[in-house]
């Protein structure tokens, strides 16, 4: 069956045919803010490669009013919606002609979806007001003018933009001249980009604010936003400064732009995007104000750092297509924990990196519905599908651990990498066959096992009669099945820490091996996958486990190897490995812990057993047992941060408290009573980083009083920070009737689109068989809301209960099989496969679990 009609078959994706390239774009557009449309022209220089009757170009949401080439004027115009181009004919054969000019006059829609070129609405002093903005990533160029939107087609464009004279445009380029016009109307003329591909090309119109500053380079950095907004863009501006500065000396290839501009747009469906030289953020991860919490500054540095990285890996040198985007993902995301740990080492944000992005992705990774970081993509609207945690998370650890085994080689890889392909594109081998140059390593082999196939391994680590020698294999690491004879066999480089023998690093790279640790004795710690840069899981035998629980106890064993062993244990257990009596008796050594990533692991995983066993008689118990184990530490940082306390102080502060306030802790809620009361008075008496602990513990503890006020002071707030939080509580209310509530407010005018989903990511699972009522019941509304949007399957997931029977399953199969989804497909398979998983193991630990209460 043939599955395309104008686009080639290139065996693993349908693109362009090559009988034309592009090499330059001069684009002209007139954007129109009032009645929401625009005109342009392009002009667009192209090699003719092949005689041709026929041009197919990319061209969706476009009308083209006429085409000229050659001195023939297009007979034909028509469009072919499923491949996104339009058809270009011509009376007379275009001969193999160098340098021609297409030239294309076109108009368009500034739309309201949050891609191409769109419009965006703020309100200044109860004004409404809008700007014109852009997101072409993936494939979205192609909405604002007629172009060749594959990103190895890469051009040079020269772009004016004609407004309204009291209106500013910006692009990826500085101006070189504005042009007042005799209509009221003024064209801003920008230099000519670098050569680079369609989907970071970027313009914004409207009326702004900004800052700027300079790194001690030269180069120009500045910060937008809307006029009117009070927040503040300084922690952003200089952030952005200094980790540019850092990127240009690690890399050790200049910037190539003269200037770096980040812009704050009230409507953004992804955090950010990484547009060469305009830079375009939610205003929530690059604005401030007295009421952004420490966890959001360093998500705002994390974010701002990953997209600075991508100016050189991803804008410099591009991926040849979209099925090696973790190259581009992945990499980014590891250099914005890199440059956030280079400029805020206090915040030990490697810690962060190890819950978050590592257990990220072997939380997903782990399932049947996983893919490749490598992954075929054949279609274009398969690519948001794989805008992932697969690509992000995975693609991330792939890349700190051959940073972890190479060190500087591994730098100096990346330098050869980006000074040999600049300006063009490239494919993971490239990569490999710098850092293998550089270090002598293949490091193709070496890893392709981690790029080339999903899932992960784990490794069973036992002693032997032998001391000081261990017995190591590996198998796929499953939560669900057996093992299959197609597994493929990983490389795994694990380091092993001891207590008194010192390192030894040893590479398993076949089913099974032997490793001896010279000068091990028998009853010394040893810890396996030592400093958690391997992406792999470790099956502890219960000798190992018990040498290293002194060592858990002291916190002398650093916290990203206290975090691996918990998550290790508990996933070993949720594999029915391991008991889950086990699990609970090592956390309980976890007493004295003090780091908050690894309270936030520990919270979040009880919290899961929590859900699965809210209808069980033996659930109040284990909620007592949940408080008393988060007392202690609960007293010692009390509710309000100190001065110059360590970041994970209060970073844990906030998540302790917020969940004893979930359990109705009688001293929390009444101390967020107090606190609630003065805030009624006076909203800004609730410091930033305690607000999400207050209003959770009473929106969850109040009622329809409480949930209303929630819903008042959004409105009132002109904050970005305070208006998440309050959205982030809403459906935390303790009765169906609340909840609903919450979630048609999530659905209305009131709430942007792009934050819906804050409400419905915080439903109790209690709520959520009446959220999937609801969400079926509305599924006409929320579906043209958000059937483009990438964060639909955040939404979907988020009414769905943690463990279903076998009718409620099946329901659930059947409303999508009639009512399907294609931009979260994957996401709703693997939430469906999470949630058997969840089943099939509670139904194995239930016992187990109890009589592990009984005992306590």
């Amino acid at each position: 069956m043939c599955d395309h009609k104008h686009l080639v078959d290139k065996v693993d994706r349908l693109v362009l045919p090559d009988n034309i390239v592009p090499s330059k774009y001069d684009l002209h557009l007139r954007p129109n803010l009032k009645d929401f449309v625009f005109s342009g022209k392009v002009d667009i220089t192209i090699n003719i490669v092949k005689p041709t009757k026929k041009i197919i170009i990319h061209s969706i949401d476009i009308e083209i009013q006429s085409v000229k080439i050659l001195n023939q004027q297009a007979t034909s115009v028509t469009y072919y919606e499923p491949e996104e181009v339009a058809i270009l004919e011509f009376q007379d054969e275009l001969p193999v002609t160098d340098n021609t000019i297409l030239s294309i006059d076109f108009t368009g829609i500034l739309n309201d979806k949050l891609k191409g070129f769109y419009r965006s609405k703020y309100v200044v002093n109860g004004e409404d007001r809008y700007i014109g903005t852009t997101q072409f990533e993936a494939t979205d160029a192609r909405r604002a003018f007629p172009c060749f939107d594959e990103p190895a087609l890469k051009s040079f464009f020269n772009i004016k933009i004609t407004i309204l004279s009291h209106l500013t445009a910006l692009s990826n380029m500085d101006t070189t001249s504005v042009i007042e016009n005799n209509d009221g109307t003024k064209t801003f003329i920008f230099e000519q980009t670098p050569k680079m591909s369609t989907y970071i090309v970027a313009f914004v119109v409207g009326e702004f604010d900004f800052i700027e500053s300079h790194t001690k380079e030269g180069i120009r950095v500045r910060v937008y936003k809307c006029v009117g907004n009070k927040e503040s863009s300084e922690f952003a501006l200089d952030v952005a400064t200094k980790s540019l500065s850092y990127f240009i000396d690690y890399f050790g290839i200049p910037y190539p732009l003269t200037k770096a501009d980040h812009i704050a747009i009230p409507d953004v469906s992804y955090g950010a995007m990484e547009n060469w030289g305009l830079i375009t953020y939610r205003e929530s991860i690059l604005l401030t104000s007295d009421k952004t919490t420490l966890r959001t500054k360093q998500r705002i540095a994390n974010v701002i750092g990953h997209e600075l990285a991508h100016q050189w890996f991803g804008n410099l040198v591009t991926m040849e297509w979209w099925s090696q985007l973790w190259l581009n993902e992945g990499f980014a995301t590891f250099m914005g924990y890199l440059s956030t740990h280079h400029l805020f080492p206090e915040w030990e944000v490697w810690n962060d990196f190890s819950d978050c992005y590592r257990n990220g992705a072997l939380r997903l990774d782990a399932l049947e519905n996983s893919h490749a970081i490598e992954v075929p993509v054949r279609f274009s609207s398969q690519i948001t599908e794989i805008f992932d945690a697969i690509s992000y998370n995975k693609g991330s650890c792939v890349i700190q651990m051959l940073e972890s085994r190479f060190g500087e080689s591994f730098r100096k890889g990346l330098h050869h990498y980006l000074d040999t392909h600049s300006y063009k594109n490239t494919n993971t081998e490239d990569l490999w066959a710098s850092i293998s140059l550089i270090s002598g390593v293949d490091v193709k082999s070496f890893i392709d096992s981690f790029t080339k196939f999903p899932g992960y391994p784990v490794v069973s680590f036992t002693p032997t009669s032998t001391e000081g020698t261990f017995e190591l294999s590996q198998k796929k690491f499953r939560l669900q099945g057996s093992e299959k004879s197609d597994d493929p066999i990983w490389n795994c480089l694990i380091r092993f820490q001891t207590g008194n023998a010192g390192q030894h690093e040893f590479i398993l790279e076949k089913k099974s091996d032997t490793v001896t640790i010279p000068n091990f004795k028998n009853g010394d710690w040893i810890k396996p996958n030592y400093g958690q840069t391997g992406y792999f899981r470790i099956a502890y035998s219960p000798e190992t486990i018990k040498a290293l629980l002194p060592k858990i106890k002291s916190m002398e064993i650093p916290t990203p190897d206290r975090l691996g062993l918990l998550s290790d244990v508990f996933n070993l257990c949720k594999a029915h490995t391991s008991s889950i009596s086990a699990y609970m008796d090592l956390v309980l050594a976890f007493e004295d812990e003090k780091e908050s990533n690894v309270w936030d692991f520990i919270i979040d995983s009880l919290s899961s057993i929590q859900t699965l066993i809210e209808d069980q008689p033996y659930s109040s118990r284990f909620n007592e047992i949940f408080i008393q184990l988060l007392k202690p530490l609960s007293k010692r940082l009390g509710l309000e941060p100190t001065k110059g306390e360590p970041s994970s102080d209060t970073l844990l502060r906030d998540k302790l408290n917020t969940k004893l306030g979930m359990l109705g802790d009688v001293d929390i809620v009444a101390e967020c009573k107090k606190r609630f009361e003065a805030f009624k008075a006076d909203s800004s008496s609730l410091p930033s980083d305690i607000r999400s602990t207050v209003l959770a513990t009473i929106v969850k503890n109040g009622g329809e009083a409480e949930q209303q006020i929630i819903f008042d002071q959004y409105l009132k707030s002109s904050l970005v920070a305070e208006k998440n939080s309050y959205l982030l509580v809403l459906a935390l209310a303790p009765k169906e009737e609340l909840v609903e509530k919450a979630l048609n407010f999530a659905l209305s005018s009131s709430v942007r689109s792009q934050d819906s989903y804050m409400v419905f990511f915080t439903l109790p699972n209690r709520f959520r068989q009446f959220a999937w009522a609801y969400f079926t019941k509305n599924f006409n509304q929320i579906n043209e809301t958000f059937k483009n949007s990438p964060l639909f399957g955040r939404i979907i997931g988020s009414c769905l209960t943690s463990k279903m029977d076998d009718s409620q399953f099946n329901e659930v199969v059947n409303f999508f099989k009639d009512h399907p989804v294609p931009i979260a497909d994957r996401s709703i398979k693997q939430d469906l496969e999470m949630v058997t998983i969840n089943s099939n193991w509670f139904k194995t630990f239930n016992q187990d679990l109890s009589n592990w209460i009984q005992s306590k």
